[in-house]
Order: structure tokens, then sequence, then C-alpha cells
């Protein structure tokens, strides 16, 4: 499982595991029941300690995303459909949060904001539809 992450980071390094993680779930790199690496497999992947990835599987599991099957690895939660959409929810406002600081540096209004958001839907769909090629 190629994933990244920042050593320099203020964010634990455990908590970017879980992130990741969660983000491949949401977006479906990672289904139903699909088995996940190893602790020691992604801990050496990663060049952490395996209890690094120890504490962001069980967090992952209490918090409904994995499960453990005793003795064998752990399992993308067939069940997480709920979780997933949760999950999704939680990265759209990260994206639209950030996009507000940014545009709030430049000094935008909330109302020219939300005009460029609105454009911008539109915009899009009209892509979506093979519009305006």
């Amino acid at each position: 499982m190629m994933m990244t992450i920042e050593p320099a980071s203020f964010i634990p390094i455990y908590e970017q595991i879980k992130t990741e993680i969660k983000s491949r779930i949401s977006l479906g790199a990672l289904r139903p029941n699909e088995q996940l690496p190893s602790i020691r497999d992604l801990a050496g992947e990663l060049v952490v300690n395996p209890n690094t990835v120890a504490r962001a599987y069980r967090d992952l599991e209490q918090e409904g995303f994995i499960t453990t099957r005793k003795g064998k690895a752990c399992f993308v939660a067939g069940d997480s459909t709920a979780l997933i959409g949760r999950e999704k929810q939680r990265l759209l406002g990260e994206v639209f949060k950030r996009a507000i600081g940014e545009a709030g540096k430049y000094g935008f209004s909330d109302e020219e904001m939300q005009q460029a958001f609105e454009e911008s839907l539109k915009a899009n769909r009209g892509k979506n539809r093979g519009e305006g090629k």
C-alpha cells in the first residue's frame, strides 16, 4: 500500500496513517472486506515503529472503519457505509475550509466566494454533460 507520511509534520504519524486509510476507504480505493497490510509490513514500508501502525489500526477499528480477525489480519469493515458517508462529508468540509481560507487571504467577500462557487458548479455540470467543448 503506497502511502506517504510527513515525518516533519506537526500531525502525529499514527494520525496521518489513519487519515490516509480513511480517505482510501471513503474514495473506494480500499473496498469492504479488503485485507490491509500487516502491521509489520506497513511499518517497514513507512519506516516507522510497528506500535505507531498498531495504534492507527486500533483507532480505526474503534471507529468502525476496519475489523481485526484474530490470528489473521485487519480488513476494511464490510458494513462501513454510514461511516464512509460521514468521512466523505468531513473530507468535503476540509476542502471547502481550505478554499475559503485561501480566498479569504485575497480579500474575497462571502458573496464573491459564493458566486464563484456557483459559477464553478455550473461550469462543471456543463463539462460533465459534454457541453462547452
